[in-house]
């Protein structure tokens, strides 16, 4: 099957901004990124997480135009999608907007981004919202890694300490914090550092006016305004221990401080290489998987390969030395052909899902690129970064040795061999995408367990033209093939598989507890395209269902709670008209949750409506808070923590029933934009997550159904009748419980 490949534009103005453009003419929503060549290595020494303020700020601040309306909230109204990110390097806004909004949307964000107007009171909240984020990820594997590769920094470095900033190292001078905000706005803001990346379904001459438009929004850069240049920041200590359970090593190649445009595509070519299975037969049995990435999060000025699977730091230290070699090697026949041979198209990665989030990374290496070529090369024009002795690594501290077996077995005998609900066809996702009509596919879910493939297994299937794709829930397990023989495939891959018992979750609790929206079937399942090899699929997913179920990596020993994630939810039936209904309510209801729940009531840091879709089909309104410190055993401490929930649940409650009260002509405004898969990996998951939910039809193909004013007082209706309200309670310490 044809992959999706794009002719990009490439855009310089003579205020110094940079723009990219690409046409995609099935796309009904445009997706910009408005990127920032600034980020926390940019900041102050003194204001650890000023970048990141920065970001929260301008993305909350009332726009000029209205004193009550934030980007969050006016996309909200408009039915699109903002959000941000602070790096090292590179901060972003990026959003997603129906294309018929798509010049006000991107003229009312650079207008923002441009000129905000700060205030004290924004500020503070969004020092306590940043201080929330922190409590709540301080102990993920996320936070943990980029304080390993702080470590790694040269001690002089701003880098040798983590920057994600939290009440403390802000301080609660709000004059102080205004000053500095409005001097790093006007250093870093300005129209030297600016790319603005857009790709949609208008003409490019269209697309380009728009992005000189918005790029005409930003000042010039002041004389004074500071380098682009990046300062080295790697130390020679050549490791670091990740405080985390899990076997996984991440290999960093430090970049030089200046690469030449066509290495960097050389380098991203590179990246795309190794992930299509280039290092299959080149690394240890023990390990499992990996996955290589160029400029990966915390880590922008290196290349990075992510290793799962055991192995000592002697191992590692060798394998580096062995993979520098080996990548030397590949780099340079990538990187000695000309410039013109790179750029030429931006492919997305095989496996990519939705379009946005990879052209958002694109959008971010672009803004990256300009940093590394702000000043010439001191180095030749060839020079590899996979020089002996260059790696650095990230070594898990929980690994075992590579003797100990992964998993111990359970002590039970074989189950019998279970019934098998099988799929077949095509249920309409060439009406979505064409080429998915002489594509074969081949889709497999196991309930309450997790597959687990072989060795290498998405890597040797990449080698063979064949996308493979998995996720994984404490609910279940499901695995998704996409190519020639994908029958064929999907039995060798479960021959291969076992089953490991449901890992703890991972995430904020807040995912958590939304991964629950959605209803999963009880008994495994195959989905396939053509019935020729089906039965063999079917049998081969049963008697993998039957097996000896393997342990999985034991949680660490339950900490104190000290957060809590609270969601309400109300369930109806899953009728079409109700799953119309609620994605309705969940577009009309996220703002306004969002600025009570956070802003007015001070809930927590997250607070976001969520949909499940299916039958029965869910909304749920959810919030995370941290408690402050740890708490304590005694009875005092824990009454106030179940009081304080208990308050929480209570203003869920009341927050939720007031929206649901709202007059018809609110909801009446308007149906939901029911967005149309934008790859054809995604127009597969969304018939198989719908055919897993219980419905034969996803969402986005419903037809243009309209809820008339009778229809839809009749649907309102409903919620007090067959709707089912319940609230959930998910802590830190892993309890969890429901209650009517």
């Amino acid at each position: 099957m044809a992959k999706l490949r794009f002719q990009p534009t490439f855009i310089s103005l003579p205020n110094g901004a940079q723009g990219v453009l690409a046409q995609a003419p099935h796309l009904t929503r445009a997706h910009v990124s408005i990127a920032i060549a600034a980020g926390y290595l940019d900041e102050s020494r003194t204001l650890p997480g000023l970048a990141h303020l920065l970001e929260h700020v301008l993305t909350t601040a009332p726009l000029e135009a209205s004193s009550n309306i934030s980007l969050l909230t006016w996309f909200a109204q408009h039915q699109g999608s903002l959000n941000a990110h602070t790096d090292d390097y590179v901060t972003d806004v990026h959003f997603s907007i129906p294309a018929n909004k798509l010049e006000v949307a991107a003229l009312t964000v650079a207008s923002q981004l441009a000129k905000p107007a700060f205030s004290p009171s924004v500020i503070g909240a969004e020092v306590a919202a940043i201080d929330a984020e922190w409590q709540a990820r301080q102990h993920s594997p996320a936070m943990q890694r980029l304080l390993a590769i702080a470590t790694l920094s040269a001690p002089q470095h701003i880098g040798a300490g983590c920057r994600h900033g939290n009440a403390q190292t802000l301080g609660s001078d709000m004059a102080l914090l205004f000053e500095a905000l409005t001097a790093f706005h006007h250093d870093c803001y300005h129209s030297g550092r600016i790319s603005i990346a857009l790709i949609s379904p208008w003409g490019k001459e269209t697309m380009a006016r728009l992005i000189k438009r918005m790029a005409t929004l930003f000042s010039p850069p002041a004389p004074s305004a500071p380098s682009l240049a990046i300062t080295p920041r790697w130390n020679r200590l050549p490791h670091a221990k990740v405080a985390r359970t899990g076997n996984a090593v991440e290999l960093l190649w430090p970049l030089p401080s200046a690469v030449a445009r066509h290495q960097l595509t050389a380098l991203g070519d590179t990246a795309d290489r190794l992930n299509q299975g280039f290092l299959v037969g080149q690394l240890p049995d023990s390990i499992t998987d990996y996955h290589a990435a160029l400029s990966p999060s915390g880590a922008t000025d290196a290349f990075s390969l992510m290793l799962s699977g055991t192995a000592t730091q002697e191992q590692v230290k060798a394998l580096a030395a062995d993979l520098s070699e080996r990548l030397a090697a590949f780099f340079a026949t990538l990187s000695g052909t000309t410039p013109n041979d790179h750029g030429n198209y931006w492919q997305p990665p095989a496996d990519t899902v939705q379009l946005a989030p990879a052209w958002f990374a694109h959008a971010r290496h672009q803004a990256l690129a300009r940093r590394f070529t702000a000043q010439p090369p001191k180095h030749q024009p060839g020079a590899s970064p996979f020089a002996v002795n260059n790696a650095r690594w990230l070594l898990g501290n929980a690994s075992p040795s590579p003797s100990s077996p992964a998993f111990d077995a359970f002590d039970r005998q074989p189950a019998p061999c279970p019934a098998v609900q099988r799929w077949c066809g095509q249920y309409g996702v060439s009406d979505d995408f064409a080429a998915l009509a002489t594509t074969a596919w081949a889709a497999c879910f196991v309930p309450g367990a997790v597959i687990v493939p072989s060795p290498l297994a998405a890597q040797r299937l990449a080698r063979q033209a064949i996308v493979f794709k998995q996720e994984d829930s404490p609910h279940g397990s499901w695995v998704i093939a996409m190519g020639s023989q994908a029958n064929h495939a999907m039995v060798t891959l479960l021959e291969d598989a076992v089953l490991a018992a449901s890992k703890a979750q991972q995430g904020l609790l807040a995912q958590q507890l939304i991964q629950r929206l959605t209803p999963l079937p009880a008994e495994p399942v195959v989905w396939v395209s053509h019935n020729t090899g089906a039965a063999a699929v079917c049998h081969a997913l049963a008697n993998l269902a039957r097996r000896v179920a393997i342990r999985a990596e034991q949680p660490p020993p339950a900490s104190p709670a000290t957060s809590t994630a609270i969601m309400r939810t109300l369930s109806l039936p899953g009728t079409p008209s109700q799953r119309l209904l609620l994605a309705l309510a969940e577009q009309h209801h996220s703002a306004a949750f969002f600025q009570q729940a956070r802003y007015d009531h001070h809930l927590g840091y997250v607070a976001a409506v969520r949909r499940g879709d299916g039958a029965p089909c869910s909304l749920g309104y959810v919030v995370q808070v941290s408690h402050a410190g740890q708490v304590s055993k005694n009875a005092g401490s824990a009454g106030r923590k179940l009081r304080e929930e208990k308050r929480i649940a209570e203003k869920l409650r009341s927050i939720t029933d007031a929206l649901w009260q709202e007059s018809d002509s609110v909801l009446q405004a308007q149906l939901p934009t029911l967005t149309a898969p934008e790859t054809p990996l995604a127009a597969l998951i969304l018939q198989w997550q719908s055919l897993l939910a219980g419905t034969h039809q996803p969402l986005h193909r419903l037809g243009q159904q309209r809820i008339d004013s009778q229809a839809l007082t009749n649907l309102l209706s409903q919620i007090s009748t067959l709707g089912h309200w319940q609230t959930h309670w998910l802590d830190s310490a892993g309890h969890y419980f429901v209650n009517d």
